[in-house]
């Protein structure tokens, strides 16, 4: 009888344990199916499930950091925080914090030391930090997935990037990736040249601001700013994959592996990374002086909360109709003289000036700048070097705003040759966007956009006319209930097609405050954009589904969605002034939950002390550097 019992009891512990390895399989099988929506591998590539697994958690990912290093860089955190004090300290407090200067750079003084009390703070604190011992803490990645890792990274025929206009993780195939952007170099815009000499360039702009210097025409901070050493490399193109622009049954072949086509390559949106070129302090310098000008355009939409509240402000005619336009490859497809002629006939030193704190640059000068900005424009890929001959360069800082100027001039040339103008409710633009309310026929609106396509040789309008839904930036426009009742149209936040809702994965190792802060975003977003609050409510409920698939837990989404669903709609939709800048005095460092209380724990010193306690008015802050993410090991703007 016993032996019978326990022969029972052993077939019924190896069933359990059957069922058990079964659940996990089957888990593990329906994971991946859900992983392989936020991947699409164009490529021969192929993928096996860790890879897939792991790109699923998206680029910005952070893999646990290893601690091998992390106290020296906690120290030198500290130190450069200690330098802060002791210069607050050595100022009496009186530095201007409210407004700092826009070209303002680290200066790096090193004071003298500071009082007993400060000093006395400052050494128990590095005792605490350098006492604090370094556990390697759980890895949010398996064994396999940093496998996985090593594997990706090792790969030489394939490029990784985001997808444009999505966070879909693509992998290319790397020769038809330079083929892709050798064909598009190959174009009239663009022309193959010698190694540029990058201190030709840097003394041509030199001469210039030497010029505006004698001239009294910078400050002590922008000199500094324009003139300080630095060492300077050519500019790369990227290509951002353009995956809406394929067939949507081709994409949901690939990724169930019925695609007999690999590798493919979509259409590639240029990127010119100018960072560290000649060109980005001046081009910052530049970018400073023309915002103004386009936030004086009549048409200017600053973001998404200034087009709903003018939106909102409007009392409409019933069968208006909804028009919105775009502006085909507006950056590229402008040349550098009507260029600087647009920001030359829209520059006024004089009206500016009433504006802003800096000395502006005479227009002269202004043109003269973007110029060098424009025709420079140099950058490599594959190993070559080229320039951009017509058009701004998408990267380039001061180039949105360019080409703003001159698309102003464009579209006001549109509207003075329509004749039927006086029909136009409101038009507003977004940079190459446009939103339009026309109470006229279809035909009268097609007729605008016939004038608008004659009048620039290269530049082309497309645009979509609605009787009752469009869709603007982030938003739909629609008349809905609120139109019937007040004539006032409803807004309601847009979700692209392409969107796969790739959200931060909660497993990733950031601070617990960027998961809290990007949820709670979200939801204002949501409900500044949602004129109907059974809309909303049925927007937050979707939205906590789909950060249930990235990894959250209800426990901590849904106080926060309550507390927005609390807020005033109207509070957030009005326009921010500009905040006081409050004496704070942060340590930057690397995540470490540990340091917060080491830094506080003997903040008394300061806080108790008669004289300190007047300078340093507020407690110390902690702001954190971001660990290296699956972007920064994976993917990179150079293709060799």
């Amino acid at each position: 009888m016993t032996r019978r019992f326990k022969r029972k009891n052993k077939r019924s512990k190896s069933f359990r344990a059957g069922l058990i390895e079964q659940y996990k399989f089957r888990e593990r099988v329906e994971k991946e199916e859900k992983a392989r929506k936020y991947v699409l591998n164009l490529s021969n590539h192929e993928l096996n499930n860790e890879e897939v697994l792991l790109l699923s958690k998206g680029l910005k990912f952070i893999p646990t950091p290893k601690t091998k290093n992390a106290k020296n860089q906690i120290m030198l955190s500290f130190n450069e925080f200690a330098r802060k004090l002791r210069c607050k300290y050595h100022f009496g407090g009186q530095e201007k914090t409210n407004n700092l200067h826009p070209f303002r750079i680290k200066s790096g003084f090193e004071p003298d030391r500071g009082c007993e009390n400060l000093e006395k703070y400052i050494e128990l604190t590095k005792l605490e930090l350098s006492s604090i011992q370094m556990r390697q803490t759980h890895d949010n990645l398996s064994l396999r997935e940093r496998h996985a890792i090593k594997q990706l990274k090792s790969l030489k025929d394939v490029v990784i990037k985001k997808a444009d206009k999505s966070n879909t993780i693509v992998i290319l195939d790397k020769e038809m990736y330079k083929r892709e952007g050798e064909k598009m170099l190959n174009s009239p815009h663009y022309e193959e040249v010698e190694q540029p000499n990058l201190h030709e360039i840097d003394n041509a702009i030199m001469k210039i601001i030497g010029e505006m210097k004698m001239n009294s025409m910078f400050d002590k901070e922008t000199i500094k700013y324009l003139t300080s050493g630095q060492t300077y490399r050519v500019g790369r193109l990227y290509l951002l994959p353009k995956i809406h622009k394929l067939n949507e049954q081709l994409i949901t072949n690939v990724r169930h592996g019925a695609c007999n086509e690999l590798p493919i390559m979509p259409p590639g949106r240029p990127i010119i990374s100018q960072i560290g070129t000649p060109a980005e302090r001046i081009g910052h310098y530049c970018d400073y002086f023309l915002v103004p000008i386009v936030r004086m355009q009549n048409t200017y939409i600053k973001d998404t909360s200034d087009f709903i509240n003018k939106i909102e402000s409007l009392k409409l005619n019933p069968d208006c109709l909804l028009i919105t336009y775009d502006v085909t490859s507006m950056y590229t497809n402008m040349t550098f003289d009507e260029l600087l002629n647009a920001v030359g006939r829209s520059y006024n030193e004089h009206t500016l000036q009433s504006q802003l704190e800096l000395n502006c640059p005479t227009k002269q000068n202004m043109l003269d700048l973007l110029k060098i900005i424009l025709e420079n424009n140099y950058f490599e890929f594959n190993g070559k070097h080229y320039r951009q001959r017509i058009g701004a360069a998408m990267g380039a800082v001061p180039s949105p705003e360019i080409c703003d100027i001159r698309m102003y001039e464009i579209t006001n040339a549109m509207m003075s040759q329509f004749q039927y103008r006086e029909k136009i409710a409101f038009h507003g633009r977004y940079r190459d966007d446009g939103f339009i309310i026309y109470n006229g026929t279809l035909q009268e609106a097609n007729h605008l956009f016939e004038i608008g396509n004659a009048i620039h040789d290269l530049l082309k309008f497309t645009y979509e006319i609605s009787e009752t839904e469009m869709t603007f930036l982030d938003t739909t426009v629609f008349k809905g209930n609120r139109f019937s009742t007040q004539n006032v149209l409803d807004i309601k936040t847009h979700m692209k097609k392409t969107n796969n809702f790739q959200y931060l994965h909660r497993e990733s190792a950031h601070p617990t405050s960027v998961f809290k802060g990007f949820i709670k975003g979200e939801c204002y977003r949501l409900l500044r954009n949602t004129s109907d609050n059974s809309v909303l409510d049925s927007a937050l409920q979707s939205f906590n589904d789909k950060l249930m698939l990235r990894g959250y837990c209800e426990t901590e989404t849904i106080p926060i969605i309550q507390e927005v669903k609390h807020k005033n709609r109207k509070d957030l939709l009005k326009p921010k002034s500009a905040k006081q800048r409050k004496e704070k005095h942060i340590l930057v460092t690397k995540f470490d939950p540990r340091i917060k209380k080491r830094l506080m724990k003997n903040w008394k010193l300061i806080s108790e002390d008669s004289l300190l306690k007047t300078i340093f008015q507020s407690a110390p802050m902690i702001a954190y550097k971001k660990h290296q993410n699956l972007g920064d090991i994976l993917t990179s703007s150079i293709v060799y």
